[in-house]
């Protein structure tokens, strides 16, 4: 599945630089990460890592993530309280990744994570505070985006055809619980109450037909 980096919120670029300047070995960005996987997705790991950890399903055992999962707040990779048993930051230090901090934000039922990693040293307290000010930042201008995406507007232009949501998810090729995550996600940017106010605004900024 192919995600986007969310290069419309506002300062992203701005973001974006201070995440590779701190997180020098690269950095992973998950905004709004729910069962269906995250909204946008940014990431400047090594490739042959990124291959390799989806290669290995590592997110089933990465402690990092496994923290990220269960907790909120700020934490330096060497601080997370989950043990390296099947040694996937062994794997990671291969490629540099050797110190490393992560970011875990929620609202309601989506996580947001932001990670960075270092080859040389661990992240300064100054550096955790820039990071963790930046990324409550964009999703604070996250969470005020009203740009739908183009799954969002798939659904929603299914129910301007006249479709239930049954139908749509068999047009759309994607679970019924999949169509009512993305209507959930346009209701929310488009400020409406129901899916077919959604419909209405969106066919009034002429986003559907």
């Amino acid at each position: 599945m192919t995600y986007a980096a969310p290069t419309h919120l506002p300062d992203y670029a701005d973001n974006r630089t201070l995440f590779t300047s701190i997180g020098t070995a690269g950095f992973s960005l998950l905004l709004n990460f729910s069962r269906q996987g995250p909204e946008y997705l940014d990431s400047t790991y090594p490739a042959a890592w990124q291959e390799e950890y989806d290669a290995g399903h590592y997110y089933y055992k990465d402690p990092v993530l496994i923290w990220s999962l269960a907790a909120t707040g700020n934490k330096r990779w060497s601080a997370v309280p989950f043990p390296d048993a099947l040694r996937v930051m062994k794997r990671a230090r291969a490629h540099g990744l050797n110190f490393g901090a992560a970011f875990v934000r929620t609202e309601g039922k989506n996580r947001s994570l932001l990670a960075v990693a270092r080859s040389d040293r661990e992240l300064t307290d100054d550096e955790m505070i820039q990071l963790a000010d930046s990324f409550d930042t964009l999703l604070l201008h996250a969470r005020n985006d009203q740009t739908l995406t183009s799954k969002e507007i798939e659904a929603l232009q299914c129910l301007a055809n006249d479709m239930t949501l049954d139908a749509a998810a068999r047009h759309l090729g994607v679970s019924t619980a999949a169509i009512k995550a993305r209507l959930s996600a346009a209701r929310q940017r488009l400020g409406a109450e129901t899916n077919y106010h959604a419909v209405a605004v969106a066919m009034r900024a002429k986003l559907i037909r």
